[in-house]
């Protein structure tokens, strides 16, 4: 017989203090399977909020990461600023990559973060799913720092939503020690 490897995740205990780890802008080829690899090491899940247009491709990454028990979410078909479209154009976004997100992984509806948070009263009557933000910006978009993006994430407190970036190196090295 092969041997398998059965993943068991306890319960969350909401109890005890947590905070809820976020990735955006992937999937990304080299950068996500790194995060994906310490979050599985630490029994840990987080939340990726997909761009549609990364995942071709990356349907492999996807598939692993939902299989893990991560969170899937929807960053928009192209990263575009709802706030400066119309109800269509949005619909259009979000349609797109959920169709991506439901064909690797059957997950209806995901969630959504829109791209840098923007959600103007055209977003909010448009959009029929959760919209989740962040409570801690860990700015590793701007500095590229593994090292700033592991002390920002130190700095959490408890019930802290923390946006990071699975498209950066500096993020997927941060990982190692943040997880």
């Amino acid at each position: 017989f092969d041997s398998i490897t059965i993943r068991v995740l306890e319960e969350i205990d909401p109890s005890k203090p947590m905070v809820a780890v976020t990735y955006d802008d992937g999937p990304n080829a080299k950068n996500t399977p790194k995060v994906l690899d310490v979050l599985e090491k630490n029994y840990a899940v987080a939340t990726f909020f997909m761009v549609g247009k990364n995942i071709e491709g990356n349907e492999d990454i996807v598939r692993r990461s939902y299989e893990m028990g991560n969170e899937m979410g929807n960053h928009t078909w192209d990263h575009t600023n709802l706030n400066k479209v119309g109800a269509d154009a949005i619909k259009k976004q979000l349609d797109d990559t959920d169709a991506a997100i439901q064909e690797i992984c059957n997950v209806e509806n995901p969630i959504l973060r829109p791209p840098y948070g923007n959600r103007n009263e055209t977003v909010k009557s448009t959009v029929n799913k959760p919209i989740v933000l962040w409570s801690l910006d860990t700015e590793d978009w701007k500095t590229r720092s593994a090292d700033s993006t592991y002390d920002a994430c130190m700095g959490a407190k408890d019930g802290d939503i923390i946006l990071m970036h699975d498209i950066h190196e500096c993020t997927a090295i941060a990982a190692e020690d943040i997880i």
